[in-house]
């Protein structure tokens, strides 16, 4: 097997994988939104947390052509007992048993690490790549949605009645708008909030707790500024006691300013039946309108069973674009 991993340094290599990822997606995922070099660079170099994936090419026999790429997620932090991957064949070369010599390698560099769960992920109406898992010694274990808001297309007097009610529930917060660099003292406040997102639903996956401190928060925002992102956070605040209850973020790219992605929206479990996370959606989106008029398009996602943020998202005008289904495998079973 010839695998040779793109340095994110390397623009030949980033741009080759980019590439065969879009060839890809072209025929198995219309509906999303081309990768960029630069901005896969980023994420190779940088991650989501100073932690980036590995990818690889992986070569045709006798030959330079890269016939997939092939991407691994250890995680260090937490979850040590897992790991992520991602196969992707370019359209030409499958049914050639590139894909199953992956799943291969991906189980092997599980073993080698001492990691007994392994997850690979496909869309939830793809029978042929859900059959492959499955053959593979894989099970269906969760699905998350991929959900749009296309700007031009949102009911805006919709949204400020929904804005009035979420006001008049959320009156004991306030809410603060916060930029790069969030000082140490409310990044502190930050980390049982961005914790609360272990509240969401996870299917049936293995999955233990993510593990949130000061120091990680900082590598979250060290990457994302390394990563040249533009970064909006909304924070609710309580009034009389000052805790932070509940935060929101969204993010872009300077070379994709229309495109914008959701990050997290939680609210801790103490601050909940205030309508906290409406409000903050709805306030992120006034502030994007005055900051980042350009923006057409905001992508989030949800495990598919949160009912409760899918209800918030399609009340501000999101709508469905796909479901993705995750498999895991457990060694040794």
């Amino acid at each position: 097997m010839r695998l040779v991993r793109v340095d994110p340094r390397d623009r030949a290599a980033v741009t080759a994988s980019v590439d065969l990822q879009n060839a890809a997606q072209r025929i198995d995922d219309p509906d999303n939104h081309p990768g960029i070099p630069e901005l896969a660079a980023g994420w190779l170099e940088f991650g989501w947390d100073l932690e980036p994936d590995e990818r690889y090419l992986y070569l045709a026999e006798g030959s330079d052509e890269p016939v997939a790429v092939f991407e691994v997620q250890l995680p260090n932090r937490d979850n040590r007992h897992l790991v992520w991957g991602s196969i992707v064949v370019h359209p030409d070369h499958r049914r050639l048993g590139h894909g199953s010599a992956l799943v291969g390698e991906l189980v092997r560099r599980a073993e080698e690490s001492g990691r007994t769960t392994i997850w690979l992920g496909c869309a939830e109406d793809d029978l042929g790549a859900r059959a492959f898992l499955e053959a593979h010694g894989f099970h269906y274990a969760s699905h998350d949605a991929r959900r749009k808001q296309i700007l031009a297309e949102v009911d805006h007097e919709a949204i400020e009645r929904l804005h009035a009610q979420a006001t008049e529930a959320a009156a004991d917060y306030v809410l603060e708008r916060l930029v790069p660099p969030v000082p140490d003292e409310v990044l502190e406040q930050l980390v049982e909030v961005t914790a609360a997102i272990n509240d969401a639903p996870m299917g049936d996956l293995t999955f233990e707790d993510e593990v949130f401190d000061l120091a990680r928060l900082r590598d979250i925002e060290a990457a994302r500024k390394g990563r040249g992102d533009r970064l909006y956070r909304i924070a609710a605040r309580h009034r009389e006691t000052g805790v932070i209850g509940g935060h929101t973020v969204v993010g872009l790219h300077p070379l994709d300013p229309t495109h914008a992605g959701q990050g997290d929206t939680a609210v801790h479990r103490d601050h909940r039946g205030h309508r906290l996370g409406l409000l903050l959606k709805i306030e992120m989106m006034r502030w994007l309108a005055e900051a980042e008029p350009q923006i057409a398009e905001i992508v989030t996602w949800n495990n598919a069973d949160n009912r409760y943020m899918i209800d918030v998202n399609e009340a501000i005008g999101y709508r469905l674009s796909r479901v993705f289904a995750m498999y895991e495998r457990t060694l040794g079973s």
